[in-house]
């Protein structure tokens, strides 16, 4: 009989867990403080250059980005692909000859910190980097790769601060075998604000 008790102990802890863990996940993002309209696609630009630090130098290019998001709201993470082909996520005017294509923009997720603010996270984004005939194929993990923060406000700032993973098998031996770091920051063309 005790171990009866103990075992209905251990599953009413587990529930109780399981509970905090989805309310902790659940964020909403809005285009006001007043929490009344719901954000349907998302904008960013990036200031100046957003720059991936690879073993061949560094990578910087002008980016834009664009999602929709299609998942938020309570007990769920707000989350989104964005766009494909002309308006997700595109780099250009890259420095020392680089090319980047992007192969698959991925989703994107927001998760709520404090305030309007929060983390980001992208799964699945590829990219191909080439120059001089090296290609570099990076990407971020089906799984999930933190990629930054986010700063509620008019306009919203995202701060990139990552390390993305290479695929080894897509790429030139001469890029190495380890992530590279990414910086920059993106700014929203509108107001955008994160709540739990």
């Amino acid at each position: 009989m005790k171990y009866v008790k103990i075992l209905g102990l251990l599953a009413v802890a587990a529930a109780a867990l399981m509970a905090f863990a989805a309310s902790a996940s659940a964020t909403t993002v809005t285009t006001d403080t007043a929490k009344t309209t719901d954000a349907k696609i998302i904008h960013a630009v990036s200031v100046g250059h957003v720059t991936l630090h690879s073993p061949l130098g560094d990578i910087s290019c002008v980016s834009t980005a664009e999602g929709e998001i299609t998942s938020q709201g309570s007990g769920v993470t707000a989350s989104g692909p964005l766009t494909e082909k002309e308006k997700g996520l595109i780099f250009f005017g890259c420095t020392e000859g680089w090319h980047v294509t992007v192969l698959n923009s991925g989703t994107l997720e927001a998760h709520w910190t404090e305030g309007y603010n929060g983390t980001l996270t992208s799964k699945g984004a590829q990219v191909d980097a080439t120059v001089g005939g090296i290609t570099c194929v990076y990407e971020t993990k089906a799984t999930g790769t933190p990629v930054g923060t986010v700063t509620g406000a008019n306009p919203a700032v995202l701060d990139i601060s990552a390390s993305i993973p290479i695929n080894t098998v897509l790429s030139s031996p001469f890029c190495g075998t380890n992530p590279s770091g990414w910086t920059g920051t993106y700014q929203s063309t509108g107001a955008l604000f994160l709540w739990k």
